[in-house]
């Protein structure tokens, strides 16, 4: 369930991250499942110089992860991921499934990637000048936004072995980044994170909407119209004070107390807040929907 984004630049050492981190869960018992770009049917590294082929890898790559967010299963995406906006609708489905997340940051110096991508098999490397173009593309995550964090930036260069224990990781003195193989992933924190820390939990904009009726807006706009209607007819021979009785409503519930005239625009603006209303939170009986709707009116008409 719980759901890790990886981003980072091309040829950056983030699927050899990936694969230490998700020995680190299975050594913790968790399962574990890593979704990868280049698992997709029709993938290569050119697909990166063609927007249409990439939309539809990240399609595939959405579709994916939000396939497989389930209670018993940490999901790792591992891809480049450097649009904002993308990483934004997988927080989304993680969102969703209230979950636990994080985001891996991996952005080595160009020089860096450009030395680790000649360490691939020759067809897995990126071209000079696809890494390039990526390299200006990339997104850097902000943890200013609440889908950027918490966020564990991975320090990767060339060196063939790990920083002394005595060397800060963010040190300002002249020493190289390991490689990625003995890089610090900060293991232990994400996956203390991933099993301990707070869930995601929905919003309004991330909550399902309930399923209505196909005639619902039909019913719900004719009940509301009928009640606006008998409104303006009732009026004309009322008295201030004097309760109109609305045909269709709960007994108790089904009269409106009038103190003024009302206009038909005045109405209608109150019969459309209720309708937008309404639409969230669907009412499958007519004699609801005008008991609300007359509730609503008694709430609103001043």
């Amino acid at each position: 369930m719980p759901l890790i984004i990886v981003t980072g630049h091309p040829a950056s050492g983030k699927s050899t991250i990936v694969d230490r981190l998700a020995q680190k869960f299975a050594e913790s018992q968790k399962e574990c499942l890593v979704i990868r770009d280049d698992t997709y049917g029709s993938f290569s590294r050119k697909n990166y110089e063609f927007a249409n082929k990439e939309k539809d890898l990240r399609s595939w790559i959405r579709s994916e992860v939000q396939q497989n967010l389930t209670k018993n299963k940490v999901v790792i995406c591992d891809g480049l991921n450097y649009i904002k906006g993308y990483r934004y609708e997988l927080f989304l489905a993680a969102k969703m499934s209230k979950t636990t997340y994080c985001v891996i940051q991996v952005t080595p110096s160009a020089d860096t990637c450009h030395w680790l991508n000649e360490q691939k098999p020759e067809e897995e490397r990126y071209s000079r000048e696809i890494i390039d173009q990526l390299l200006m593309r990339y997104e850097k995550p902000d943890t200013k936004f609440r889908w950027e964090k918490p966020l564990f930036e991975v320090k990767i260069g060339k060196a063939e072995k790990a920083l002394p224990a005595e060397i800060d990781d963010d040190m300002s003195i002249d020493l190289e980044y390991p490689a990625p193989r003995f890089a610090n992933i900060f293991a232990d924190e994400i996956v203390d994170w991933i099993c301990n820390g707070t869930e995601l939990t929905e919003n309004q904009s991330t909550q399902t909407v309930p399923l209505a009726p196909t005639n619902f807006l039909h019913e719900l706009d004719r009940c509301t119209q009928d009640v606006v209607t008998v409104l303006l007819n009732a009026q004309r021979t009322a008295v201030r004070g004097q309760n109109l009785t609305i045909p269709g409503a709960s007994e108790g519930s089904n009269q409106v107390k009038f103190l003024k005239l009302r206009t038909l625009p005045e109405l209608n603006r109150l019969r459309h807040q209720f309708v937008n209303m309404s639409k969230k939170d669907p009412m499958t009986d007519k004699e609801r929907i005008i008991t609300g709707f007359v509730d609503f009116l008694n709430c609103n008409l001043r």
